[in-house]
């Protein structure tokens, strides 16, 4: 399915795994309610020379339109987060992919913003300060950014309780 499954590690389960949330397209929700504004500026419009140029216009639009909407849809689709009992994972990307995947002992803090249409939509971002070099990983458009903080904290103790058991 177009890349987009997190691979699992031996022994590893997975938690969570969801793709970006819908709000991702809300860039192509706005073109094309600028098109819809096209298509009835050229309804009330009657100057010939004019229906003619806003007529290539929004078919320049429409056809600019579909293919970026059908581009992000593959973009969207091939874009995972996952939670696992190991680690919080993300890849995203067609052709050239790019992932980063921390490991749950490496997590320092789990912070989540989401803004007044983010909470209207259950939309935000998340972002996890890890120990290492990279240091925060910003994850954007995550469905329902509380839960998955209070999930990544849940693994968080349920890694280190199995350390600690472990060690015993």
């Amino acid at each position: 399915m177009l890349g987009s499954d997190i691979e699992l590690m031996p022994d590893e389960k997975m938690v969570l795994a969801s793709n970006p949330h819908w709000f991702y397209f809300w860039k192509q929700v706005a073109a094309a309610a600028g098109v819809i504004g096209l298509l009835l500026l050229l309804s009330v419009v009657e100057a010939d020379w004019l229906d003619t140029f806003l007529g290539w216009v929004i078919w320049v639009a429409v056809i600019v339109l579909v293919l970026d909407l059908v581009f992000a849809y593959f973009q969207w689709k091939t874009t995972r987060f996952a939670i696992t009992d190991q680690r919080v994972a993300y890849q995203s990307g067609m052709f050239r992919r790019r992932g980063v995947s921390i490991p749950l002992n490496r997590i320092n803090n789990v912070n989540f913003i989401q803004s007044v249409i983010g909470r209207m939509t259950n939309n935000g971002v998340v972002t996890i300060e890890s120990a290492g070099e990279t240091g925060d990983s910003v994850f954007e458009n995550i469905p329902d950014p509380e839960k998955v903080r209070a999930l990544i904290f849940a693994q968080v103790e349920a890694d280190e309780q199995a350390d600690s058991d472990r060690d015993a």
